[in-house]
């Protein structure tokens, strides 16, 4: 008897499972998924290879910091005698000591977890944690046993421990970024849901590639369309391959790792607990998506209750200790930087006045912080009168309709304001705007007056927080970013604002900024 299952597919399916497709069913699918089942890499194999990759690296990096910090204190600055002889032979013993606990510690908080793989800074955080936890201990008990050369052991010991760690960590994402990049160690998906939540989770995953999600397939509950059918989601289209008692065999279909799971709310508690069963059995993971989006991990906390999880999600806190840090860190940071680049803006002052008549510093009326007005300084590209005629720029780069107005094509941009722009030379008078208070290093890019009314809640969520110097789209693509994607960024990073976020856009701000991608 046929199995109706499309050329070059897995035939072992379970007889007394209904197949989505006839023999009949379009070509079109079947061609799909042979294609996208060839060359396919064995998800069990790449992890097993990453994760001894992962090993391999950690050994190298303790190894490497302990041998460095026992040759360097028991061996270079060693003095010489009976006492040193036995300092140095008790030192190797806790040298072996450590390198076991600091790698098992790596392990026990999970920092080699595959899904952390990629994406984020938890892989990190897991490892400065495993580190922080072992050199804690090894202190701790190197006081209640008055050991006298821990002190200066540690001090080598831990910061190059730690630098090779997230160093080679590192080098690993960056590998594995560019062959997911290719298509290759990718995590093959079928998502379970209603089209509009599958389509929103497409979006996000088709812009995260370095996480590794590829959607290979998609099941709709209560799916009673035509076999072959296709689903249109952000990036192409996925081949619908049943409803919710298909998954089983479009699991088999498309060779997935996963399955993500939009329709919580549909099936109900009792049928996502017999769907966890059933993909426990194939060895697959469970992917629960949930039913908000843009919220940032620091923010979210699982607290199970009576074995029930719920998702607790904390308010954004723009007030108390953490606001007054990041007040401190932009003074500190305007200040060290305008002493370190006042010649190269008398430089750009003359270059402005031998280039066009005018001021060299332009002053203009921006929207900040609670809705307070202020004057943005920045120098000057453009010619002198060009506000007065934005109206016909628009028209003539026919962008009448966009929400923020900027144009490569803008002919009221000077000679050096072009360098300027594409360098963000030009932004750096603001840092007179950051000392006086007005505006923050990091933060949502200062609107004009009236701009951006006409997306509801956008500016009332934006005056939230500061004015920043440079922001999330600045570092996901400046200007070339698309107004839709903008306002997103905008509000992700009011509603997920952190230090350490902050610090990240700083220095993705730098290779931004070096590329010159997107700005004009």
């Amino acid at each position: 008897m046929s199995t109706g299952l499309p050329t070059g597919l897995p035939a072992d399916l379970p007889a007394d499972v209904p197949h989505p497709f006839s023999a009949s069913a379009d070509g079109a699918v079947g061609r799909l998924l042979s294609s996208a089942s060839a060359g396919v890499v064995d998800g069990g194999l790449w992890r097993r290879q990453y994760r001894r990759r992962m090993l391999i690296v950690d050994a190298v990096a303790i190894i490497g910091a302990v041998l460095l910090a026992h040759v360097g204190r028991f061996e270079l600055l060693a003095e010489d005698g009976p006492q040193a002889d036995s300092a140095s032979a008790k030192a190797a013993v806790l040298s072996v000591l450590l390198v076991a606990a600091w790698f098992i510690a790596l392990d026990v908080v999970q920092s080699r977890d595959i899904s952390l793989v990629g994406v984020g800074s938890e892989e990190y955080r897991r490892v400065v944690s495993a580190t922080a936890w072992v050199f804690g201990l090894v202190a701790v008990c190197s006081l209640i046993a008055q050991t006298q050369f821990s002190r200066g052991y540690l001090v080598i010991a831990l910061p190059v421990g730690l630098v090779g760690l997230i160093g080679g960590r590192h080098l690993l994402r960056r590998n594995l970024g560019k062959r997911r990049a290719r298509g290759e160690f990718m995590t093959r998906v079928v998502v379970l849901g209603m089209p509009d939540s599958i389509s929103v989770l497409c979006d996000y995953l088709s812009r995260s590639t370095p996480a590794g999600y590829q959607v290979v397939g998609v099941c709709i509950p209560e799916f009673e369309g035509a076999p072959g059918q296709f689903l249109t989601v952000p990036g192409g289209s996925l081949p619908v391959l049943g409803d919710q008692h298909s998954v089983e065999i479009a699991l088999r279909l498309t060779n997935a790792d996963a399955l993500a799971v939009t329709a919580v709310e549909q099936l109900g508690q009792d049928n996502m607990k017999k769907l966890a069963w059933q993909l426990d059995s194939l060895d697959i993971d469970m992917i629960v998506v949930p039913g908000m989006a843009d919220v940032a991990g620091p923010r979210l906390k699982l607290r199970p209750i009576d074995n029930l999880p719920l998702f607790h999600i904390a308010r954004p806190r723009y007030d108390g200790p953490s606001s007054l840090g990041k007040r401190m860190f932009d003074l500190v940071f305007a200040i060290l930087a305008l002493v370190a680049i006042i010649p190269i803006m008398i430089v750009v002052a003359v270059a402005i006045k031998l280039d066009s008549p005018g001021p060299v510093i332009f002053r203009q009326e921006r929207v900040g912080q609670h809705g307070k007005r202020f004057r943005i300084l920045k120098f000057r590209t453009m010619v002198v009168g060009a506000e007065s005629v934005q109206d016909k720029e628009r028209a003539a780069t026919q962008t009448g309709d966009e929400i923020f107005f900027k144009s490569a094509a803008d002919s009221r941009i000077t000679r050096v304001g072009r360098f300027l722009r594409a360098t963000s030379i030009d932004e750096l008078p603001q840092l007179f705007n950051v000392v006086g208070g007005s505006m923050s290093i990091v933060g949502p890019r200062p609107l004009a007056p009236g701009e951006g009314e006409s997306v509801v809640h956008f500016v009332q969520r934006r005056a939230l927080v500061k004015p920043g110097m440079t922001g999330l789209w600045q570092v996901c693509g400046r200007s070339d970013v698309s107004e839709a994607e903008r306002i997103r960024l905008d509000h992700s990073y009011v509603d997920n604002w952190s230090s350490v976020q902050d610090l990240i856009i700083i220095f993705r701000t730098i290779r931004t900024v070096l590329k010159r991608e997107g700005a004009y």
